[in-house]
């Protein structure tokens, strides 16, 4: 199964992504993320591991600004 990391602008933008997901049936949780070259933000990320474009699409809706996408 792909596992999803979505870098968020903000910590508070990743826990409220997080409580958005699960309210949708993700099983999704908050994470902290090691700095690497290029990235940006504070470093919290929202991992989920379900479809990628609904969780993405839900999170837009709600004015989640999203940093960065990685899949695993």
């Amino acid at each position: 199964m792909k596992r999803y990391i979505i870098t968020t602008g903000t910590v508070t933008y990743a826990i409220k992504g997080k409580d958005i997901l699960k309210r949708n049936g993700y099983k999704a949780k908050v994470d902290r993320i090691l700095s690497g070259k290029g990235s940006s933000g504070c470093g919290y990320a929202i991992i989920i591991e379900n479809d990628i474009d609904r969780a993405l699409e839900l999170l837009k809706k709600a004015g989640i600004k999203i940093l960065e996408i990685n899949e695993e």
